[in-house]
């Protein structure tokens, strides 16, 4: 006589269960790796940008603070920087 094998249903229930659980793990690991991708590179173009202003301003500064003080055969005071920060902040925001 032949055995019949039972299939139990619980089990593979159970077994399903923890393969979709698996999968939307892994499926949303990948999403917040992707997402969390996009967000630095936001970060790091709006630091870049900062950057670049802040350079640019300084450098203009720094131009006109060197300028003012070689015209006048001195060095540079903090009154020329001051200007040069000013000079600056008007020329950028043309």
């Amino acid at each position: 006589m032949e055995q019949e094998k039972k299939i139990r249903w619980g089990t593979v229930a159970i077994t399903v269960a923890i393969l979709i659980l698996a999968a939307s793990v892994f499926f949303a690991g990948f999403k917040i790796t992707n997402t969390i991708n996009a967000n630095v590179q936001s970060i790091k173009s709006g630091l870049k940008e900062k950057l670049e202003k802040d350079i640019r301003r300084e450098a203009i500064s720094f131009i006109y603070a060197y300028r003012k003080g070689a015209l006048k055969n001195r060095q540079i005071t903090a009154d020329d920087l001051k200007e040069g920060y000013k000079f600056a902040k008007e020329f950028l925001s043309k």
